[in-house]
């Protein structure tokens, strides 16, 4: 199975887990509470059956639904997300400037199910304006997708005292941020 087909396969469980899940709220259950029943609709979802998988397609059902967590996590993290339309205004620029600032590696995004780019909150100051440092961050790991940049600065490094990326950069420690960004994915960072 390529790479491309795994994330698709993917987002369409994500897609679905999140209707049959909405379908069945679980109020006020905690992560540890929620993985087992997203772990028993994934299975269920991949084996089209009722009853759970057993062997491998449970352990591919797990496999997905915990990618499905993770990624969920990232969306929602420091705060969430934002759309083109909302970076622009924040901005003071067009859509389409929003878009090229994206493309060249000057904002992290992610894309929706529904093709849309979504701006995770996190890397703007309190100006609305991206945090001082961040494209610089962005060009220097030369990571090849927008949940690897959002892993980045999100994860805290043993050789950043438990700090994360994104903690150098709001406290304006650029160069240290850039130069773990640097050695990052090289060198062990």
């Amino acid at each position: 199975m390529t790479t491309k087909h795994f994330l698709r396969e993917a987002d369409e469980l994500g897609l679905e887990l999140g209707r049959r899940l909405k379908e069945k709220e679980l109020p006020g259950a905690s992560l540890g509470e929620f993985l087992p029943r997203v772990v028993e609709v994934a299975a269920s979802v991949l084996s089209g059956k009722k009853s759970g998988p057993a062997g491998p397609e449970l352990a591919r059902a797990k496999l997905l639904a915990r990618g499905v967590l993770a990624r969920r996590r990232l969306e929602e993290a420091e705060g969430g997300a934002i759309s083109t339309e909302e970076v622009a205004e924040n901005l003071d620029v067009t859509r389409q400037a929003v878009d090229l600032r994206r493309q060249k590696g000057q904002l992290v995004a992610w894309r929706t199910s529904e093709k849309r780019w979504r701006f995770p909150v996190w890397q703007f100051g309190s100006d609305g304006r991206p945090l001082e440092g961040l494209a610089d961050c962005i060009a220097a790991t030369e990571l090849d997708n927008e949940w690897n940049a959002m892993i980045f600065f999100l994860s805290p490094a043993e050789s950043l005292d438990s700090l994360r990326p994104l903690d150098l950069l709001r406290d304006g420690r650029v160069s240290e941020a850039v130069a773990y960004a640097e050695r990052y994915d090289r060198h062990g960072a």
